[in-house]
């Protein structure tokens, strides 16, 4: 709930202030979460985040970068004076007596809920009572047992209650510390009594009314009074309890149960009912992705597929669960960008997908497998996967499967060479996904892949079509998610065009507004390629780091290795010219491994261009930047020119096949340069007129005027 409240408040934008209570009891995820949050939170918002110790919520290192944003209150023991003041308020007298003043300065350590649980236990044991408007002990504090620890303390309390009263309490703690009259009073066997039980209980203060209207709902005091008397229960007990309150709560709330799905999984986990446990584990985990809470929905999809993995499948029913689980589980590790985990996730179970003879789910299986494979470093494996899925769909006639299957095939075959099949199935996909206007995920996943497969292409302007399509569409839906995949492809179809500042500003806006890591990553990669291309350097060094430490951490390959290469342009062009080319080195030939084969074209033209600038001088002009690379500039200065033309042939060769014109014209103009800078005045005019017609053929307006600029100094 504390992180949905956030991601809520995240999604309005709207000053806003959130109180977040009992942190200590967060599981690891929900807490890296939240830190991501805090330190990437850029608007007016006031966070009180309330915790115990030992839990700090940043290290010391983050807390040196917050500054004046983050202020820390530690709320230290009582002191003496102040633990007398609290005995005083809680009894409304000055008259204490002696012994008690001596009792509490001693045991309660300025532990204020100690001492007010002591207080209430010596009233309750009839040690400690009214006398004349005052206070007296019957008996010394010595003889009435209080022990020395708050537990010891809350559970002497609990054992002086009545049967029926404790029984009522520890059914109400097993709903939790807020639990509804409603509920329990269907829960419990006790229903004659209820009502005065918990009078009673409210009456010794160790619950409260939380709220009337519209429900009847208490609260234990303090959450260690819920913690106290629930450990107090046998765990045959707790089971038999939190089945029946889960039975209860789907009939109760049965025209409402979304409302409940975290719940109701919580209590049928802790109950008997497996399967229900299951189910309601992974609507929670739908409904938290769709609420943008993507670490709680990884959470409770991680426990539901626990609780599969520690049974036998015997039945194909079970088998279809988990396949649909596993399916349903993608969404998340896809906007996590946790490929690699996927990748293995599904490899894993192929078997099981294939043995359960049903092609619908063994289409969508294989889809997934394939986009997993492919955004991890292994298109070619991708691609047959994706093509299997195709398959299956097509025999099946089935347009969801279809749908998917030809969306994920535009994204990978751009990226093997098969530029104008991604546009023809990316195509495909736009129109499927128009007969499933709802289903957000194929919307994004068809019109992304079309745009980047426009993008493969050099189609600078439909990719930004594309991008105004899907913001549009995001805004109409009110989905963030389109949102930032729209403001990311225009921001691309910028950059394709050579309008690199608009580019930028697109780029920036999109990681703004992005709450998923795989978005906020993508645009960040390409906001890092346009700051080079702009020659930010410095910008761009810290975004591309950035990229890639991101996908050394999950395994999004389709960003890292391209980002290494282009850090190692930067190394470049901040004067490391020898790291920096063996770093593009690096780079091509895992390109060329993969066959990803508008990578290698797009890093061989990046190489070319270097050796281009060191054979005009830019690569020695600087003193410090000789001294740094002495040696590299002796091995290269004098073939400069050579390798810069063969790299730019190389990348024409690759670009030619796979029809990445926009690519190949921006190679062509530099080849053309390269040979005006060396009187070659009429291969020159070639290689730019080259570049001229594919520029107007992308209607690159930006590039179009460079090459019309070049031409025309040729006479």
């Amino acid at each position: 709930g504390a992180i949905h409240e956030i991601l809520s408040s995240l999604a309005q934008r709207a000053p806003t202030i959130i109180c977040l209570e009992d942190l200590h009891w967060a599981d690891s995820s929900s807490l890296d979460l939240l830190r991501f949050i805090l330190s990437e939170f850029r608007n007016a918002a006031l966070f009180l985040c309330v915790y115990r110790s030992p839990l700090n919520l940043f290290t010391s290192h983050e807390l040196s970068g917050m500054g004046e944003t983050y202020q820390e209150i530690q709320l230290r023991d009582l002191s003496a004076s102040e633990a007398r003041d609290m005995m005083e308020s809680l009894l409304k007298t000055e008259s204490i007596p002696i012994e008690l003043r001596g009792f509490i300065q001693e045991k309660a350590e300025g532990n204020p809920f100690y001492l007010e649980e002591v207080i209430n236990s010596l009233i309750e044991s009839e040690t400690l009572v009214r006398d004349n408007g005052g206070w007296r002990l019957t008996k010394p504090i010595s003889e009435s047992n209080i022990p020395t620890t708050i537990h010891g303390v809350i559970s002497a309390r609990l054992d002086r209650l009545e049967r029926e009263t404790k029984r009522i309490l520890q059914e109400a703690s097993v709903i939790g510390r807020a639990f509804l009259y409603e509920i329990l009073e269907k829960t419990t066997q006790l229903k004659e009594q209820i009502d005065l039980c918990l009078k009673s209980l409210e009456r010794i203060d160790l619950i409260r009314t939380r709220s009337l209207q519209p429900d009847l709902e208490y609260i234990f005091k303090h959450a260690l009074t819920q913690e106290v008397v629930y450990s107090g229960l046998l765990k045959k007990e707790r089971q038999t309890i939190h089945e029946r309150i889960g039975l209860v709560m789907e009939q109760l709330f049965q025209d409402r149960l979304p409302e409940f799905y975290e719940t109701l999984a919580f209590h049928f986990k802790q109950g008997r009912s497996v399967d229900k446990a299951v189910d309601y584990l992974v609507r929670s985990g739908e409904k938290s992705w769709s609420r943008y809470a993507l670490e709680e929905s990884h959470r409770y999809f991680n426990e539901a597929f626990t609780i599969f993995s520690h049974k036998p499948i015997k039945k194909k029913e079970e088998g279809d669960l988990l396949i649909d689980l596993l399916i349903k589980w993608t969404a998340v590790y896809n906007h996590r960008g946790d490929y690699r985990g996927l990748a293995d996730l599904l490899s894993t179970r192929t078997d099981l997908a294939e043995s359960l003879d049903d092609k619908e789910r063994l289409g969508m299986f294989y889809g997934w497998l394939g986009f997993s494979l492919w955004s991890s470093g292994k298109p070619k494996d991708g691609y047959q996967y994706l093509r299997k899925a195709l398959g299956l769909g097509e025999e099946m006639e089935n347009r969801m499967v279809i749908g998917y299957a030809c969306a994920w095939l535009a994204w990978a075959c751009g990226d093997l060479g098969f530029v104008e099949e991604g546009i023809l199935h990316g195509r495909r996909a736009q129109e499927i996904s128009r007969l499933f206007e709802s289903d957000q995920k194929l919307f994004r996943f068809a019109l992304g892949g079309l745009g980047l497969a426009y993008y493969f292409r050099g189609d600078g302007n439909r990719v930004r079509e594309v991008g105004e399509i899907i913001l549009e569409y995001g805004q109409r839906h009110s989905d963030i998610r389109s949102t930032v995949f729209g403001h990311l492809f225009v921001g691309m179809g910028h950059f394709t065009g050579g309008d690199f500042p608009s580019a930028i500003e697109d780029l920036q806006r999109a990681i703004r507004v992005s709450v998923d890591p795989i978005f906020s990553n993508s645009a960040r990669f390409m906001l890092g390629m346009s700051y080079v291309s702009n020659g930010q350097v410095q910008e761009a060094e810290k975004t591309l780091e950035e990229v890639i430490e991101y996908s050394r951490k999950f395994g999004a390959e389709f960003l890292g290795t391209l980002a290494q290469g282009t850090l190692g342009i930067v190394s470049i062009a901040r004067g490391n010219l020898s790291k920096g080319v063996r770093t593009v080195g690096d780079t091509l030939r895992v390109f060329l491994e993969n066959e990803n084969k508008y990578r290698y074209a797009t890093m061989e033209y990046f190489l070319g261009r270097v050796y281009f600038h060191i054979a005009k001088g830019g690569g020695s002009k600087r003193l410090s930047v000789i001294a740094k690379n002495l040696g590299f500039l002796i091995r290269n200065v004098p073939f400069a020119d050579k390798k810069a033309e063969d790299h730019f042939n190389k990348a024409i060769m690759v670009a030619k096949e796979i029809g990445a014109k926009g690519v190949l014209g921006q190679v062509y103009l530099d080849l053309g340069l390269l040979h005006k800078a060396k009187g070659r005045a009429d291969q020159a005019k070639k290689c730019i007129s080259e570049a001229l017609q594919l520029f107007e053929e992308c209607e690159a307006e930006v590039y179009l005027g460079k090459a019309k600029e070049a031409l025309a100094t040729l006479g």
